[in-house]
């Protein structure tokens, strides 16, 4: 036999009962009364932690489990429809306190005005397994954001003349000072509690939405560095390249400098070529040499190849010699070169004139021969002088050996007297004769020609006997005269004395007369001595 007896309620007694007061006769301990007036009460804090994270999940999800039709038992009875709905009502109010009621802000709650455009399938018919949970706490913010818009248009005082749901409403809307009346909302009390301050909420939600004009620029540093990693590398790239090039500078030195080297490498490869040149060259040369020497050397170099020759110069050239060393020898070989190669001459010679000398000298021996000829041609005569002279003799001697023989001639005939001489004197004999034995006889006829006479007594005298018989062999007899003449006598005795017998006196017959007969004049007689007398009967009487 059933125990079970079925005590129906009255709609009345119902009424009664959702409006706060106990049925007729009803036991205290299961008046539904109280369970209601404890269900309205203001939530305590205790109660409300996690706010945050529950309203992101309720908006993802849209209510998913309220739309799902059940399968189980119907509610068939007419009073206990009544009952159900306004108990499901007060629980929606009670959740108001909670957080809950944001959903209806947002437009989840309200029916067919809150579907996007074009959407037809309802929040359950959404695949759920796709979105990791940071992408659906994402999602609650961004529609959060787009309540905010959307509360802050339907003021008048806010003049937000386009409509949210664009671009042109959004920013409009985010911008107005009316906002902050209506951020202070509990609906908005997450979005306060990610960014710690009401004023960075425009900034944050401007990112979120993909915007590529900010609110208040200057304010962005206010968002927390946490913020910051977790955004930044999700905009996308165009609206990034707007915000970041928007930035003043003390604003983005603060913001970058926030990032951790994953994030800043991420954040600047999204970058546009032009758009990656004007945020390394607004950056203060402190800031920007943090940023350069925290990259690794891999994107450092895909970076810095990738930006315009005027970019890529005012970057360097703003770097500190140590930072800078510190960057060009951090890039591969390929990346080297392409950098060096890329640079305006002016550019390249104030970059190569500020390396210290070991560094200068490791960059150029690791390029390849047409690198380096294409580099060294570039430069103008000062910078070229300047870079040559700055290397260590064993390195230049490598440096010099290694280009082709009408690239060598081009630097060395452009070099200025002085420097020209700086530079043969200093190279050991093995190089200084590779050097002179490689150019073609016009510009070693110029070379030697354009030496003061020190420098050109210092070359010659350096030179073995093998090598300086071809040289001076390669010469006209017109020049060859006026690098005998500008000797010394001391030097000149050196220089022919140094050359086998045979080697001297075909060299001297060549000489014009009267220059032969100067020069026969300024050698001392145990020289003389061992030249053919045809030599000797050319010299003057008396």
């Amino acid at each position: 036999m059933s125990t079970h007896h079925s005590r129906r309620m009255t709609r009345k007694a119902a009424e009664q009962l959702l409006g706060g007061a106990a049925g007729p006769g009803a036991d205290p301990e299961q008046h539904l009364s109280r369970v209601l007036a404890a269900a309205a009460a203001p939530g305590h804090e205790s109660e409300l932690t996690g706010e945050a994270k529950a309203v992101a999940a309720f908006e993802v999800h849209h209510l998913a489990s309220a739309t799902t039709p059940r399968r189980g038992q119907m509610i068939n009875s007419p009073l206990a429809k009544l009952l159900t709905a306004k108990v499901l009502a007060a629980t929606l109010a009670v959740a108001v306190t909670g957080g809950v009621a944001l959903a209806a802000s947002t437009g989840v709650l309200s029916g067919p005005k809150s579907a996007r455009p074009g959407a037809s399938q309802s929040a359950s018919d959404q695949p759920r397994s796709s979105t990791s949970p940071s992408g659906e706490l994402r999602l609650g913010r961004e529609r959060l954001c787009r309540s905010l818009a959307a509360a802050v248009a339907a003021l008048p005082s806010a003049h937000v003349r386009a409509g949210v749901t664009g671009q042109a409403g959004l920013e409009q809307a985010l911008a107005s000072p009316a906002l902050n009346l209506v951020v202070t909302r509990s609906t908005y009390a997450s979005l306060v509690t990610t960014v710690n301050v009401r004023s960075a909420v425009p900034d944050y939600c401007a990112l979120l939405l993909g915007l590529p004009r900010l609110p208040q620029p200057d304010d962005l540093s206010q968002l927390p560095a946490s913020v910051l990693i977790g955004i930044l590398p999700n905009v996308p790239a165009l609206a990034l390249a707007q915000v970041l090039t928007s930035l003043p500078a003390a604003t983005l030195t603060e913001v970058l400098g926030e990032l951790p080297a994953p994030t800043l490498t991420q954040v600047l490869t999204l970058l546009p070529a032009a758009s990656l040149s004007e945020v390394l060259t607004t950056l203060p040369a402190t800031a920007l040499g943090r940023v350069l020497t925290t990259i690794p050397a891999a994107t450092l170099s895909h970076m810095l190849t990738a930006l315009p020759a005027t970019g890529l110069s005012r970057v360097l050239t703003a770097l500190p010699a140590r930072t800078l060393s510190q960057v060009l020898t951090a890039l591969p070989a390929t990346g080297l070169a392409s950098v060096l190669t890329t640079l305006p001459a002016s550019g390249l010679s104030e970059v190569l004139a500020v390396l210290p000398a070991t560094v200068l000298g490791r960059a150029l021996t690791t390029l390849p021969p047409a690198t380096l000829a294409h580099m060294l041609t570039t430069l103008p005569a000062t910078g070229m002088g300047r870079v040559l002279t700055a290397l260590p003799a064993p390195v230049l001697s490598q440096v010099l050996t290694g280009l082709p023989a009408r690239v060598l001639g081009r630097v060395l005939t452009a070099l200025p007297a002085p420097t020209l001489s700086q530079v043969l004197t200093a190279l050991p004999a093995t190089g200084l004769s590779r050097v002179l034995t490689a150019l073609p006889a016009p510009a070693l006829s110029q070379v030697l020609t354009a030496l003061p006479a020190t420098g050109l007594g210092r070359v010659l005298t350096a030179l073995p006997g093998t090598v300086l018989g071809p040289v001076l062999s390669a010469l006209p007899a017109t020049v060859l005269g006026r690098v005998l003449s500008a000797l010394p006598a001391a030097t000149l005795s050196r220089v022919l004395a140094a050359l086998p017998t045979v080697v001297a006196s075909r060299l001297l017959g060549e000489l014009p007369a009267s220059v032969l007969s100067h020069i026969l004049r300024e050698l001392p007689a145990s020289l003389l001595g061992h030249l053919p007398s045809s030599l000797l009967s050319r010299l003057p009487l008396g």
